[in-house]
C-alpha cells in the first residue's frame, strides 16, 4: 500500500513506522467510511518482542494482539456495545479495560501512561456518545411498546426531517398505569426527570 494510512491523531513521541505496521493490519478489518482515530501501544514494561496495541476507530474500540508466525488476534467491541471504557494507571504503564452489553470484558496492560490517557479520552467522548443514541433507542422502543408517551400537547420529536404526527385522543388505559410506566421510564433512564415531571403532570390533569 502506497503512502501512509490515515491516523486521526498521534502524539510526537510515537513511532510512526510502528504505527504503520499496525493501522495496516488493523485497515484490512474495517468498514467502508471507518477511520482510525488513535493507537496506544504497549511500553518495554511489557517484556515482549512483539507489543500490543489498543486502536479506537469511529465504530468500534480493537485490542490488536500480534502473536508468532506472523498471527495477529483482533478482538474488537463496536461502539453501539461498549458499556464501559476504564483505565488503571500504574507507575510505569497503565491498563485500558473494555466492557460491552453482554458482560464479555477485555483488557491489555503495559501501556504508555500517557498515550494510554490519550486513547481513554477519545473512548470517554465516543462512549458518551453511544449512550445517548443507545437511550434514544431504548426510549423509542418503549414509547412504542406502550402505545406512545407524550408531553404536552406534543409527542416526542422524531427526528430532524421527520413528519412529527399529530397527537391521539387521550388513552383509555387507567392514568395509575400510565403513572406507573411513565415513572419506570424514568427510573430506567429513558426519559429526563423533566420530561417525566412534565407527563405527571399530564397525567394528573386528566384524574
Amino acid at each position: 500500500m502506497q503512502g501512509n494510512i490515515p491516523i486521526k491523531f498521534t502524539d510526537p513521541q510515537q513511532e510512526s513506522a510502528q504505527l504503520q505496521k499496525i493501522a495496516g493490519e488493523v485497515v484490512a478489518i474495517l468498514t467502508a467510511n471507518e477511520e482510525i482515530l488513535y493507537i496506544a501501544l504497549q511500553n518495554p514494561t511489557a517484556m515482549t518482542i512483539k507489543k500490543d496495541a489498543v486502536v479506537v476507530t469511529t465504530n468500534r474500540i480493537i485490542l490488536y494482539r500480534p502473536g508468532i508466525i506472523g498471527r495477529i488476534s483482533f478482538v474488537d467491541f463496536q461502539w453501539r456495545d461498549v458499556v464501559s471504557v476504564s483505565m488503571n494507571q500504574g507507575m510505569m504503564s497503565s491498563e485500558i479495560t473494555v466492557g460491552n452489553t453482554s458482560g464479555v470484558a477485555q483488557k491489555v496492560g503495559n501501556l504508555e501512561k500517557q498515550q494510554a490517557k490519550r486513547l481513554y479520552g477519545i473512548a470517554q467522548q465516543l462512549e458518551q456518545e453511544w449512550r445517548e443514541r443507545r437511550r434514544v433507542r431504548e426510549m423509542e422502543e418503549a414509547r412504542a411498546k406502550s402505545g406512545g408517551v407524550f408531553l404536552g400537547s406534543m409527542p416526542f420529536s422524531a427526528g430532524p426531517g421527520v413528519p412529527t404526527p399529530a397527537a391521539p385522543a387521550e388513552s383509555a388505559e387507567d392514568p395509575v398505569q400510565r403513572m406507573a410506566k411513565a415513572k419506570e421510564m424514568w427510573t430506567q433512564g429513558l426519559i429526563t426527570e423533566t420530561e417525566f415531571q412534565a407527563l405527571k403532570a399530564k397525567i394528573l390533569s386528566t384524574m
